[in-house]
């Protein structure tokens, strides 16, 4: 067998924080099948923990790469334990896109099965991760439809007796661990479908934006998203007051607007695209995620650079200075975080007009994100009024957003 796919995700090398790897899973021609997606964040003093794992994973997939980005096409399988597979934070993921992966670890009960028949009526694939025949397990496979077999832990004269069996009712046999040619030339005969390790490749880690949203301003959006009637003006300020939330916001609205044509170009017509319900499962999940308290003085910082622009905009044309909060933020994150403009506006779905303005510096837009940024870089101290005085503004707004915590 050969490998006759790339599995390399373009800019594979770019600076950021991995908090996730990608592993590729191929068929029986050599041919890419999927990614399993792998936690590869801080483990923090007190042990692993495989909500939190999956939920950070899930929301870097999602908000920060983008899934179709990271899957390019191709399914995306989720290690899920028990606390989120039982919640409903899990049905937030693309379910033509996933394959569930239920770890080993999942103590096998009826609110397992039922919550696995809901996710297969959604749409989802399901798969057992470590699958190991006569166990509890085995309750699972009429649900299931891949089981992924330890080649490493079940000796090698049992492979063909138990893809049989598996064949046998209807699913499909992953051979994982594969480590090398004689193990593979093994696994192919035995039957298997799909194979993953080392001999393929391995894991891959995904850099992505190296800040987290900060707590208190997630709650103060729960709580202002239970309301009954939401004020999008209020949602619209509590976000902006965060850039890795409006980052992700933007990520989650380009998702949405996928294959309409849509280009984004405020963070209001974001916020309308996501909707408040699916906002609020996200912040939920991104409270799960959070692992310590985020760097809040390099995201107040970027903000600082976006609201400048946004004012200096405003005062000279007169618009919302939507597309200049947009721009100058995409520019100031991309210089504190390493990450090339070019694929954050990607992420985004930003408008040519932000683009442009961006990578090129072109139009009135460009002009503005160019002298603000060398105004707060230190580089054009004799600025025009109009970019000092923002810039002063913008200070002391970003004092205030610290003053919230």
């Amino acid at each position: 067998m050969t490998m006759s796919a790339d599995l390399r995700l373009p800019d594979e090398s770019t600076p950021g924080r991995a908090s996730l790897a990608r592993q590729p899973i191929v068929d029986r021609a050599g041919a890419l099948y999927g990614y399993e997606l792998l936690f590869r964040g801080r483990v923090p003093e007190s042990g692993f923990d495989g909500d939190r794992a999956t939920a950070e994973v899930l929301v870097t997939a999602a908000c920060d790469l983008g899934w179709q980005r990271l899957g390019g096409g191709h399914p995306l399988f989720l290690n899920v334990d028990k606390g989120l597979l039982l919640g409903s934070l899990i049905d937030l993921a693309p379910s033509d896109h996933t394959f569930i992966e239920v770890v080993e670890s999942v103590h096998v009960d009826e609110a397992v099965h039922e919550r696995l028949v809901q996710l297969r009526a959604a749409g989802f694939r399901i798969a057992l991760d470590d699958f190991v025949p006569g166990t509890a397990a085995e309750q699972l496979v009429p649900l299931a439809h891949v089981a992924k077999i330890d080649v490493l832990q079940v000796p090698a004269e049992q492979w063909s007796a138990v893809v049989e069996s598996l064949h046998q009712q209807g699913l499909a046999v992953l051979a994982e661990k594969v480590e090398d040619r004689n193990m593979h030339d093994l696994a192919v005969a035995a039957g298997f479908d799909l194979f993953q390790g080392y001999w393929y490749a391995r894991p891959a880690e995904q850099p992505s934006i190296a800040l987290s949203p900060r707590h208190a301003v997630c709650l103060r959006l729960l709580e202002a998203l239970s309301q009954d009637e939401t004020n999008m003006g209020h949602i619209e300020e509590l976000v902006s007051s965060d850039a890795v939330l409006t980052v992700r916001t933007l990520r989650m609205a380009n998702s949405a607007a996928a294959g309409t044509g849509r280009s984004i170009n405020s963070l209001h017509q974001a916020l309308v695209l996501v909707g408040p319900a699916t906002l609020s499962g996200w912040i939920a999940l991104m409270l799960v995620a959070a692992e310590e308290p985020a760097e809040v003085v390099t995201s107040i910082e970027v903000l600082v650079r976006a609201r400048a622009c946004q004012l200096v905009s405003k005062s000279r044309a007169g618009g919302p200075g939507g597309e200049a909060f947009l721009a100058g933020l995409v520019s100031a994150l991309s210089e504190k975080t390493g990450i090339p403009a070019s694929q954050m506006l990607d992420t985004v779905g930003a408008s040519n007009l932000i683009r442009s303005a961006v990578l090129e510096g072109a139009g009135e837009l460009g002009s503005v994100v160019r002298e603000v940024d060398l105004h707060v870089s230190g580089f054009d101290l004799d600025a025009a009024l109009d970019v000092q005085m923002a810039h002063l503004a913008a200070v002391v707004w970003g004092h205030e957003l610290l003053q919230m915590g």
